[in-house]
C-alpha cells in the first residue's frame, strides 16, 4: 500500500532532514530558476550571441512535434508525485525520532500518507 506525500510536506522534511530526505522530495529543493544556467558563454564576454538566440534552435522544431501532453518527456510530467510505502515511512519516522529528540515530536512531523499507513 502507497500514499503521496504533498509538496508543503516534502519542503517541510527537507528542511527538516537535508539529504536524508525521500529522493522525489529532495529533487523539489533544486530547481532549475536556483541553478546558474545562463546563455552567455563566459563572464569575459557577457553579451554574446548565445544570449540572444536558444543553444540548440535547430533542434526545437524536432522537439517540439515529440513534446505533446502525453509525452512522458512533457514539461508538465516532469514532476511526479511522491509516493511512499510502509517501509519508506518507517525510515522516515526513525530519522524524524532521532533528529527531533522524541518518537511523539518525529511523528507530529511525519507526512499525512504515513500517519495513515
Amino acid at each position: 500500500m502507497t500514499g503521496v506525500v504533498s509538496r508543503d510536506e516534502c519542503l517541510h522534511l527537507n528542511d527538516i532532514l537535508g539529504v536524508k530526505t525521500l529522493a522525489g522530495c529532495h529533487n523539489l529543493k533544486h530547481e532549475l530558476p536556483n541553478r546558474d544556467d545562463r546563455f552567455t558563454n563566459s563572464a569575459s564576454q557577457p553579451f554574446s550571441e548565445d544570449e540572444t538566440k536558444h543553444r540548440s534552435s535547430w533542434l526545437m522544431p524536432r522537439m517540439a512535434r515529440r513534446m505533446t501532453r502525453t509525452s512522458k518527456h512533457h514539461v508538465s510530467q516532469w514532476r511526479t508525485e511522491v509516493n511512499v510505502n510502509a517501509g519508506e515511512c518507517d525510515k522516515l519516522r526513525k530519522l524524524l525520532s532521532e533528529r527531533m529528540g522524541s518518537v511523539a515530536d518525529g511523528e507530529e512531523h511525519l507526512p499525512a500518507a504515513c500517519k495513515k499507513l
